[in-house]
């Protein structure tokens, strides 16, 4: 009876899945746990002073081995014993789980042992017939200023499959990697979160289809598709890695393990060789990564797809007048103007229907569910018409949102504040200013992210003159059909004058206002406050009413960007401050400017000019 006792134990113990493997593990080459592949498939770092890896992956099930986060050989050791593990387990094997890492170690070990059957993978084996894979997209939808979330752009991966064309790729599924965060949070809890890396990242799979509603048609963004020159090998070895990186795997970092950061994780995992993570440990914006993409050579094509505020607009300008009144009146008149629509031709009823249609899907001042109605009638209408489409499409932009300045900047100038000579320093890390270069950048856009200026003057030395953490501006014009709300938000620090010296204060701001088109530039006109907090402030802190009008205007080469501001302490009985400005910019190259600038300003019942002359590069 011991005997049998003994056999039924030892053999249990042999077919447990933590079982050591039947082959000596020595026909690993100890080199292989250092390979970029590896590497790039476990999402390993060096550490600071390279003395050994670490994994950006957060998920112990991630790993394989106890220690596999800080060991790659240990990882490697387990991963190799997983090969013999019982295949009864399913797609809790360790081989239905890590697809991808498997494959590769099994083409390194295909010479040196027999490789054991492989496990029924079902779950792995659905997402594989699914995705149908025949190659890859990269898909950037452009800044988003209203949502914290997408203020610096997005990037996903559109899967494309065998047997799609353009006329059906929307039916394709994207993977798309996202902070999972909490709904009952505030944008502003968002944010700190977000930077602090108080979410957990989830890599999702859902129809191209969706994300077009909710990037393109929700969020008024452009998107730009950036097919991939991956082989058939490459886009297998891509799904495979997805499956292990789906769901919860990784924290997110708003700046730095974000969509863009995972998504080229995904592409060195496949094409090791020229590893791109790499160039962006401090900070990965989305669209420096689509420009890493292209020198890196992935990318073999660039597509265009309008916002339908874009299109609306493109199209609204094709028409006459008469027939943009019609449009509105179509969409807003409590009677819509029906009959009117009969005094124009054919092709021309058909585009006053097109356009309106687009405007129905959108237009705010009217109910939802008129605004549907009417929206269903005008399609119904513009069917009746069997004709082609009288309306060309919107022409793709001269330059893209990649080939615009790059994202970092380095400024040096000289100037003089109230006779005093200066010599100016700035350094922003990310990313667009109003006055910088506009190709590539919708007008009237600003966000900047730690925006440094120090000054070094002869009798005070140097010091920082202004800080920006999160600097915003979303100036768009209104029109007869849109109406939105320009705004401005900045936190940080500034020097302002008290007790007869220039202090250096912290501060918060937020203006809002309308905006118009007037001469081919922008007119605004904002109104808010700031709030300022500090010791060295008179009452502690100070809370101020500022008006801000300005009027900005760009060319190819060139920005014209005046302004007058107007600030009034709510705190302190003092006279109002005034500034007046004008700077200009000029564009030498794409990534070099030099620019002037003069203020007259008028600050505690005292006058004062400011001259400034510089240089400025993008990197």
């Amino acid at each position: 009876m011991r005997r049998l006792f003994v056999f039924i134990f030892t053999f249990i113990i042999w077919q447990s899945p933590c079982q050591s493997s039947p082959v000596n593990s020595s026909v690993l080459n100890p080199e292989w746990a250092s390979s970029p592949t590896w590497i790039a498939l476990l999402s390993y770092q060096q550490t600071l002073f390279n003395e050994g890896y670490t994994s950006q992956a957060d998920s112990t099930a991630f790993f394989l081995a106890s220690n596999g986060k800080n060991d790659p050989h240990s990882e490697l050791l387990a991963t190799f014993d997983g090969l013999f593990q019982n295949n009864s387990l399913g797609d809790e094997h360790p081989r239905c789980r890590f697809p991808a890492r498997y494959h590769w170690l099994i083409e390194k070990l295909s010479t040196s042992i027999k490789i054991p059957a492989a496990p029924k993978c079902e779950a792995f084996n659905t997402f594989q017939k699914t995705l149908n894979a025949a190659g890859a997209t990269m898909i950037f939808p452009a800044a988003y200023l209203n949502s914290p979330s997408s203020m610096f752009g997005h990037t996903l991966l559109r899967i494309d499959q065998h047997g799609q064309d353009k006329s059906n790729r929307i039916l394709a599924y994207t993977a798309s990697y996202a902070a999972k965060n909490d709904p009952s949070d505030n944008q502003l809890s968002f944010v700190f979160k977000g930077l602090m890396g108080g979410y957990p990242g989830e890599m999702t799979v859902l129809p191209y289809y969706m994300k077009l509603k909710e990037y393109r048609d929700i969020e008024s963004r452009d998107i730009w598709e950036y097919p991939l020159n991956l082989s058939q090998e490459e886009t297998d070895q891509m799904v495979r890695h997805l499956w292990e990186v789906s769901g919860e795997t990784f924290d997110y970092y708003f700046f730095t393990e974000n969509c863009s950061y995972r998504l080229l994780g995904v592409l060195d995992a496949i094409r090791s060789e020229k590893p791109m993570l790499k160039a962006f440990r401090l900070h990965a914006i989305p669209v420096d990564t689509v420009r890493a993409a292209l020198q890196h050579g992935y990318i073999v094509d660039a597509i265009y797809r309008p916002s339908i505020v874009n299109q609306f607009q493109y199209q609204l300008d094709l028409l006459s007048p008469d027939q943009r009144d019609l449009v509105y009146g179509l969409v807003n008149h409590p009677v819509p103007e029906y009959a009117t629509l009969e005094h124009y031709p054919t092709e021309q009823k058909a585009a006053i229907l097109e356009t309106a249609f687009l405007y129905s899907r959108l237009v705010t001042t009217v109910p939802q569910q008129v605004a549907a109605k009417r929206s269903l009638q005008l399609l119904r209408d513009r069917n009746e018409l069997d004709i082609e489409s009288p309306l060309p499409e919107l022409p793709t932009p001269t330059q893209r949102d990649d080939q615009g300045h790059l994202s970092s900047r380095l400024q040096i100038s000289a100037g003089e504040f109230d006779d005093q000579p200066y010599i100016g320093f700035d350094w922003r890390p990310a990313y667009h200013a109003l006055n910088d270069p506009g190709l590539g950048y919708p007008l009237g856009s600003e966000l900047k992210f730690l925006d440094m200026s120090f000054r070094y003057y002869q009798d005070d030395g140097l010091k920082m003159e202004d800080l920006s953490l999160i600097g915003i501006k979303s100036i768009t014009a209104r029109n007869r059909f849109f109406r939105p709300l320009s705004w401005t938000f900045d936190i940080g620090g500034h020097r302002v004058e008290e007790h007869e010296k220039r202090a250096w204060v912290p501060h918060i701001q937020g203006l809002a206002g309308p905006a118009w088109n007037v001469s081919g530039g922008l007119l605004y006109a904002l109104a808010g406050g700031q709030g300022q907090i500090s010791s060295k402030l008179k009452s502690g802190f100070d809370v101020r009413a500022q008006t801000s009008i300005g009027y900005l205007r760009k060319t190819d080469s060139q920005q014209f960007l005046i302004g007058v501001n107007l600030e009034q302490s709510a705190v302190n009985d003092s006279d109002p401050d005034l500034r007046v400005s004008a700077r200009h910019d000029l564009q030498l190259t794409g990534n070099w400017n030099i620019f002037w600038e003069f203020e007259r300003s008028k600050i505690s019942g005292s006058y004062r000019n400011q001259y400034e002359l510089g240089i400025k590069v993008f990197y």
